[in-house]
């Protein structure tokens, strides 16, 4: 029996392997010496208020979840330091109501540039524009309940009936600012840390 297991062991390995598929957080393009990083506050070229703080603390989350590298909060324990700036966050109606000119739904994109250096000022890795889309609905008439992104929201049906347009717009838009600021944070730390297939 424990030579079944064993077997099929190897076999789940080989085929794991044979096919690309890595676990994340289980290895880095990044020189081995290279494991603390110190990530600053995020520079805003948007007037987005608070946007520069989300996207400061999604990369920060991305970076510390896997543990490949360590993020401290001081530089002089980094052995890199990675810089990002928010260029854009675009915002454009996606569809309207034909009689009143009502946006339904909005198509909002983020747009960042990143690099890795170290303290030295080498530079490990250089992103270039990173960006990430999401739609979201401003009526409770749009909004699909029974999506993913709803259910996994902090509203229920009960509430889409109690809010007006505007609050139901600015709650759905705060949850697809911090999904895009997800979004982008997994993509700069798949770009700067992972290896490639």
């Amino acid at each position: 029996m424990m030579q079944v297991f064993k077997f099929i062991t190897l076999v789940f390995v080989a085929c794991c392997m044979g096919c690309g598929y890595t676990f994340q957080g289980g290895g880095s393009v990044l020189p081995e010496d290279v494991k603390n990083v110190y990530i600053p506050l995020v520079q805003n070229n948007t007037s987005e208020l608070g946007l520069s703080q989300l996207v400061t603390e999604a990369l920060r989350d991305r970076f510390e979840r896997y543990g490949v590298l360590f993020v401290v909060d001081d530089l002089q324990d980094a052995d890199a330091v990675l810089n990002a700036k928010i260029l854009n966050l675009r915002r454009e109606t996606r569809t309207s109501t034909a009689t009143t000119d009502t946006a339904l739904q909005f198509d909002s994109e983020l747009t960042i540039t990143a690099d890795l250096v170290r303290v030295t000022g080498q530079t490990l890795w250089r992103g270039g524009r990173i960006a990430s889309s999401k739609t979201f609905g401003t009526s409770s008439s749009v909004v699909v309940t029974s999506s993913v992104d709803f259910l996994g929201s902090s509203l229920n049906t009960n509430d889409l009936n109690q809010l007006d347009t505007r609050e139901l717009s600015r709650g759905q838009e705060q949850e697809i600012l911090e999904d895009l600021a997800e979004n982008v944070a997994q993509k700069v730390y798949n770009q700067a840390v992972l290896p490639d297939f």
